[in-house]
């Protein structure tokens, strides 16, 4: 406290019963550690005052020692010695308060410098620079002279001060501003005729400057700590005490002098006329000028100038903006032009291709990564890009996305601003390519909500994988919507090498999809600081692995010449005149930009480069610089830079290195407040401390170190950050960041605790191995889980299972007999998080753990489910099968090992499927919810079991669904039960089933659907319905299919996504839609299955695709399937290795149809006799909606008309029994099918004109269908007629409409094929 009558002019203070005297007319105004101050009114003038009032200053010791004794006597003295004078007043009589010593002082009215200064800026109208013309620069000049006069009045009475500040000067505030010091308890007597010989009068010199500083800037120079030695840091590496370090009175708030020559001159430069700059710099003593002032006589006589001819000194012409000051131009890069070249030809190469360009930079820290993208963005911002940036941090990675979320924030709060139609486009745009799931990126990207609104309806609940695949997919359908050939988007992500894994899977996911267009990806990293361990490693290895095209730029140091023209631009001399200084420089910074441009900063501060202000140039110490030892790296010279700051400014950094790059001022005051230097220090006044801290950052924004964003604080590179947290001793580490992370926690208001929880929580993991306490480990444990389950609900599993990791390191052995609740959360969570990275043998270890401790079976279901998931997907089947069957058994459901006859378990299932197909739809929707939950469960399980009984025991498949819904009928329904539904009506679909029924129970199951609203099972339910209603209408289920498709990918249902995509364009193929759009669709999809590593679905798609292009003449055996996409011999044999039978069939299938309309008969039959014996052991057949029992039917007559065997007729009896139910009960995709058979025959019997009655019918019935291949086939069948007939001319008519029609179909290869085999 300022324990000085500076105090009197502040309001007194009353009602101290301890202190207040009001029968005598004493007021209490302050008290400090060593004195206190009343304030007495003497209207009976019993202390002989002139004014009325005087001021009592009494040693709080009433047996003081004989210094502070002295202190007092000292200034009892000096004041009377200064009785005369006019600045200073009278010091009226030595007495005693209660026993103490005390002195009788004049009572001075006004108010302090220090209020003063603050009221002036407080209330100023300018706030940058104060022009001469106007009443402030009148005040500031008339305050200065003042107090300049002042002091040369105490000087003249051979006294100095010696501790000047603006709590010791008061100022009336009547229009003359007079001035008056007090507080002299350290002055001294000056010695005759020399006054600059004096310590005491240079230091009330440079005082006054730093007083000069404190009225233009409004900025105290004095910062720091309580009880430290106050000094003056001036450039000329001259320290002078205030006040003697033995002295103990008038301690200030912020004991160290802290004024760098940058913030000095930047500070008064841009606020004051040049000439005032000189003063100051003078004053101080600073190397910036030779100029020395004698006596502040000559301060007060230039001053008064000043006032009495403002025109003449105070022009308002300003030197440059950074004149006198180092300046790193940000407009201009060094050494760098060609790889700035690089980055906008491919941004202009991705424009004019309308495709997607992917950029690398790498190169070591500091040699200007972040520099050359920062210069990129203003430039393709002027080419009409969407510029996106942001940057990833070393101590952010527990907080998923971070990097990512923040950048898009960003662009919409910016978008919202681009005007109504831009806002409009960009919503339209979100909208149609998103829809109904759109609020899963609102609640991502918060401020997505500024530019489209609220969503109307919640995102639909899933599980993990799905939302992790669901994020994948709507965030890159949003990149999508956003870039436009005439707005291309630009993604700039610094600092890979801090990436989390989770936002480097959604970084894959846009950059690896074609379908993409528009987007340049730029993204930074330090390449020698990348190892296997880091998820960047796999993301490189990944983009390599898909082959995607990466334009890699690699910086490395600059050059001597470049460096020459940086340090040139630095100090605003021609490259010439600075070589000497680059020569020097470069050699001890190898042109590392950032080591280069930190040592000059360095150099600056040591006194060994200074700008001039006599020769307005830059000077330098060229032995001084050469001499001078460098650390070895940027970070020890970034350290040595810091510890020249203020110990609370050190103190704020280092604890801002803490949480990482950047830190929200909010977030700041939430700890930073409570923390002392020492970790154990506290200050009692909240707002004091704010303002302490903040200021304190100040000075790291103005020495270059730190920026303000906002409200953000931002390291301006990230080994700055590094230098502030290596101060850290490693031992102090652990207890600073638990402390920062409880003192969040602490603070953090009610209602936003959400918004600090990832920062808090990784703060307090980070020092974990400090917690001793064990209530602590418990609070801390729940608070991972809370962190944890937020994460998973981002889909980021990695940083989830980290969370759930750390809270289980602090569990002990006991902790399922203490802990039980809890330890089942935690390890549950994180065995579901391992299961969705993919870490199946961690699955079986950490669920082993929790079905050993489970209380009851109910207890460790989830643990079993996610167990079953991860065996599954390790293809463990059977083992997934048999712990699925024990949990159904445990619920009361016994799974037989063994099944009985399997036409019997058939007709089970149809007996059920037919009692729900009789109901009408209010009968079926009247069914009650499940209530019992053993049933629900069981159901679950039973869903788990069907999945992998499709893939190793297909034999089980009907059962498992009769229970299913046997169990629906006679518990209620679930959800589980859409799934029973849909899947039974594609079970009993084919050509032995019962087509009506099929219909119904998926009818069945898209209301149920509906009417649960379980949208999580949308996609397997439409996909499964519509598959089986492609055996009735094939190509009426085109469009929901892909409807199944899309609706699967915004849930995150990706495999029955890619199941649907599948079907769609199999449908396609198989229905004549043309072949080049078959091929386009069948690329896309089959690049998303792999890109979604849907293996079994892709490999399974293949020979479709295969197959198109034979058709198209694109293989050169067009009756195999070996081409560019598989090779037909290895491709079966894969196969076969693999268990896939259903896949074999369908190549066969194909390779059958394809032997059929190329002419090889005989080939297509024994591929169809290898088929029926594959199905005969699988005891299932693949029909493909009906076309194997066509082309069988049409193969078998071939021979039969080539071979005039009648006995090859009775070989398709069956087949045609299937296609005459299937012209029945699908009519719009099989009445041309059994019309051309029935023409078949009648051709092979020799019924000529029933031939033609038929195949012309059955050309008319397949125009009308919209099978196109099919008609084709129809005319050239009927062109094989009157060939055989010998009407040449009508056989050429049909043959050229075939040909035609093939034509259209895009089946060049079938056109080249008819074109050799017709003798025409």
């Amino acid at each position: 406290m300022i324990e000085s009558i500076a105090m009197m002019s502040l309001s007194k203070q009353s009602g101290n019963s301890e202190h207040d005297d009001e029968t005598t007319g004493i007021t209490f105004v302050n008290e400090g550690p060593l004195f206190r101050i009343y304030h007495v009114v003497d209207s009976d003038q019993e202390h002989s005052s002139q004014t009325g009032s005087v001021a009592i200053k009494v040693l709080n010791d009433r047996f003081a020692d004989d210094k502070d004794t002295s202190r007092l006597e000292n200034e009892y003295n000096i004041l009377n010695h200064l009785a005369n004078r006019d600045a200073a007043g009278s010091a009226i009589k030595k007495t005693s308060h209660h026993g103490s010593n005390a002195i009788t002082l004049e009572w001075i009215d006004g108010i302090t410098l220090k209020e003063w200064i603050r009221k002036f800026h407080s209330t100023r109208s300018l706030p940058v620079a104060i022009k001469s013309d106007t009443d402030e620069m009148k005040s500031i000049i008339m305050v200065m002279r003042n107090i300049a006069w002042s002091m040369v009045d105490v000087h003249d009475a051979g006294i100095s001060h010696n501790n000047i500040t603006p709590e010791h000067i008061i100022i009336n505030i009547d229009d003359s501003a007079s001035i008056k010091f007090i507080s002299f308890g350290s002055a001294s007597f000056l010695a005759e005729n020399n006054e600059l010989s004096n310590a005491g009068a240079r230091k009330d010199l440079a005082a006054l400057g730093y007083i000069f500083y404190e009225i233009v800037s409004g900025k105290s120079p004095l910062r720091g700590r309580v009880n430290q030695t106050v000094t003056i840091t001036t450039d000329c590496a001259t320290d002078m005490e205030l006040e003697p370090k033995s002295t103990r009175e008038e301690k200030h708030d912020g004991g160290e002098m802290y004024i760098s020559a940058v913030e000095v001159y930047s500070a008064l430069l841009n606020k004051l006329p040049f000439v005032f700059v000189k003063i100051v710099m003078a004053l101080t003593e600073s190397k910036m000028t030779a100029e020395r002032y004698h006596s502040v006589t000559e301060v007060y006589l230039l001053l008064d100038k000043m006032m009495s001819n403002p025109r003449n000194f105070l022009s308002d012409k300003r030197k440059d903006l950074y004149y006198g000051q180092l300046y790193f131009p940000s407009y201009k890069l060094y050494d760098r032009d060609n790889q700035l070249s690089k980055i906008m030809n491919t941004y202009s190469q991705m424009t004019s291709e309308e495709s997607s360009k992917m950029i690398l930079v790498s190169g070591y820290s500091g040699t200007g990564k972040s520099a050359l993208i920062k210069h990129a963005r203003p430039i393709l911002k002027t080419r009409n890009a969407h510029i996106i940036y942001g940057k990833f941090d070393q101590l952010q990675q527990a907080e998923p996305f971070v990097a990512i979320i923040d950048a898009f924030n960003d662009f919409f709060d910016k978008a919202k601003k681009g005007g109504p139609e831009y806002i409009q486009r960009i919503k339209t745009a979100i909208f149609e390519a998103i829809g109904s799931e759109v609020g899963v990126l609102t609640n991502f990207f918060p401020r997505l909500c500024q530019v489209i609104g609220s969503p109307v309806a919640d995102p639909v609940q899933v599980d993990s994988r799905q939302a992790q695949n669901r994020l994948k997919y709507l965030f890159k359908m949003m990149i999508g919507a956003i870039a436009s050939p005439s707005s291309p988007l630009v993604l700039f992500l610094d600092d890979l090498q801090w990436a989390d894994s989770s936002s480097l899977d959604l970084i894959e996911a846009v950059v690896t999809d074609s379908e993409i267009k528009c987007i340049l990806f730029a993204g930074t990293y330090r390449s020698n600081e990348v190892n296997n361990a880091f998820p960047l490693t796999r993301f490189l290895a990944d983009i390599a692995e898909k082959h995607i095209s990466v334009i890699k730029i690699e910086l490395e140091n600059i050059g001597r010449e470049a460096a020459n023209d940086l340090i040139s631009d630095a100090i605003c001399k021609a490259t010439l005149d600075s070589k000497m200084l680059a020569d020097i420089v470069y050699r001890k910074t190898s042109g590392n930009v950032l080591f280069l441009t930190q040592f000059l900063q360095s150099l600056y501060a040591e006194g060994l480069l200074w700008f001039s202000l006599d020769t307005e140039s830059w000077e330098w110490n060229y032995q001084g610089i050469e001499t001078q030892t460098i650390p070895k790296n940027v970070i020890n010279l970034l350290t040595e830079r810091i510890v020249r700051l203020p110990v609370l400014t050190q103190h704020a950094l280092n604890l801002l290195s803490c949480i990482g790059c950047a830190c929200a001022e909010s977030t700041l005051i939430l700890f930073m407040n409570e923390i002392g230097q020492n970790s154990t220090e506290k200050t009692n006044d909240i707002s004091e401390r704010e303002n302490n801290i903040l200021l304190a950052l100040e000075i790291a924004v103005a020495e270059g170190l730190v920026k303000k964003d906002g409200s953000l604080y931002v390291f301006v590179h990230d080994q700055i950050q590094s230098a502030a947290y290596s101060l850290n001793p490693e031992h102090q580490r652990g207890p600073l960041h638990l402390q920062i992370g409880n003192s969040i926690l602490k603070n953090v208001p009610i209602g936003e605790m959400e918004n600090v929880l990832f920062i808090a929580v990784d703060q307090l993991n980070r020092g974990i191995l400090s917690v001793n306490r064990e209530d602590l480990k418990e609070t801390i444990a729940q608070l991972n889980l809370r962190a944890g389950k937020k994460a998973m609900a981002l889909a980021a599993f990695q940083s989830s299972a980290s969370f759930f990791e750390a809270g289980i390191s602090l569990l002990d052995e006991y902790c399922w007999d203490k802990m039980y609740e809890l330890s089942l959360q935690l390890y549950g969570s994180y065995a579901d998080a391992q299961f969705c990275i993919g870490h199946f043998d961690e699955v079986g270890q950490v669920t082993a753990v929790i079905i050993k401790h489970a209380k009851t079976l109910w207890d460790g279901l989830n643990a079993y489910s996610t167990l079953i998931k991860a065996l599954g997907s390790q293809n463990k089947l059977r083992a997934a099968i048999e712990i699925t069957c024990n949990i159904l058994g445990e619920l009361g459901e016994h799974i037989p090992s063994v099944l009985p006859d399997q036409n019997a378990t058939r007709e089970d299932l149809m007996r059920s499927i037919r009692l729900f197909a009789m109901m009408t739809d209010d009968q079926f929707l009247s069914l009650n919810n499940i209530s019992d939950d053993k049933k629900t469960m069981s159901m679950k399980f039973l869903s788990h079991l069907a999945v992998y009984c499709f893939m190793a025991k297909i034999n089980y498949v009907p059962f498992v669904f009769n229970r299913m819904l046997d169990l629906t009928l006679n518990y209620g329904v679930s959800n589980e039960s859409c799934t029973a539904l849909a899947m039974s009506s594609f079970l009993i679909s084919d050509s032995d089933g019962d087509s009506r029924a099929s219909y119904r129970i998926g009818e069945l199951a898209l209301l149920l659907v509906e009417k649960l609203e379980a949208n999580e099972y949308i996609s397997q339910v439409h996909a499964n319905v519509y598959c089986a209603r492609s055996w009735n209408e094939m190509r009426m289920t085109t469009k929901p299919l892909h409807h199944a498709y899309k609706r699967g990918m915004e849930i995150g249902d990706i495999q029955n996504a890619m199941l649907s995509a599948q079907y769609y364009c199999i449908n396609r193929f198989l229905c004549g839609i043309e072949l080049p759009t078959v091929e386009k669709e069948f690329r896309y999809f089959l690049k998303q299955m792999k890109e979604y590593e849907q293996i079994t679905i892709h490999q399974s798609t293949l020979p479709f695709l295969q197959a198109v292009l034979n058709f198209m003449g694109a293989s050169t055996n067009p009756v195999e399937l070996t081409g560019e996409i598989i090779a037909q011999n290895t491709y079966i044999e894969a196969c076969f290795d693999k268990h896939l039978m259903h896949v074999i069939v369908k190549v066969h299938v194909l390779c059958g149809w394809l032997a059929y309309m190329f002419g090889e008969y005989e080939l297509a039959s024994s591929i169809i006799s290898r088929r029926r014996e594959i199905e005969n052991s699988m005891n299932k057949k693949i029909e493909l909606y009906g076309v194997a029992n066509f082309y069988d039917c049409l193969t078998h007559l071939a021979l039969a008309h080539k071979t005039k065997d009648t006995a090859m007729t009775t070989k398709i009896s069956h087949d045609i029994e299937i296609m005459m139910k299937l012209a029945r009960s699908a009519p719009c995709s099989n009445e041309h099918r059994i019309l051309l058979i029935e023409a078949e025959m009648a051709f092979f019997t020799k019924e000529i004109d029933s031939a033609i009655g038929k195949y012309n019918a059955a050309i008319a019935a397949a125009r009308v269908s919209g099978f196109i291949h099919e008609e084709a086939l129809c005319y050239e069948k009927a062109g094989d007629l009157f060939l055989d007939q010998g009407n040449s001319r009508r056989a050429a008519y049909y043959y050229g409409l075939a040909s035609e029609l093939y034509c259209q179909w895009g089946a060049q290869g079938k056109v080249d094929h008819l074109h050799r085999q017709i003798p025409l």
